[in-house]
């Protein structure tokens, strides 16, 4: 979205208020937003090993997103429940509790397996 700015001339006449559009500067596109699950899953890829997710979950959280990702080849290619899944890739996935965060917490890591 561009950075526009309106400036209104006010006059004391029965005419219509005029207004003018000043552009300060011009347009540039932002760059297109990722999600959360898109970046994570690109360095997961680019690592080509265990990743460990830089998030921590309760227990059932934890098990649900490592079965989401797991079985994300078995659903179609708009049916996925985590952005940044591409067709045709399988994950591996576990997760396990940890001692670094809060008692209950889990984390997930995940691996690219096939692509």
């Amino acid at each position: 979205m561009c950075d526009v700015r309106y400036s209104f001339m006010l006059q004391e006449t029965s005419h219509p208020v005029s207004s003018t559009v000043l552009n300060s500067a011009p347009c540039r596109q932002r760059p297109k937003r990722r999600s959360f699950w898109q970046r994570v899953l690109d360095q997961a890829r680019s690592t080509g090993d265990w990743y460990l997710i830089p998030k921590l979950y309760t227990k059932n959280t934890a098990a649900q997103i490592a079965s989401d990702i797991r079985r994300a080849h078995e659903r179609g290619a708009g049916d996925h429940r985590v952005r940044g899944l591409q067709v045709g890739e399988m994950w591996e996935t576990k997760w396990s509790p940890t001692s670094k965060g809060a008692p209950g917490d889990c984390e997930v890591w995940v691996r690219l397996a096939t692509s």
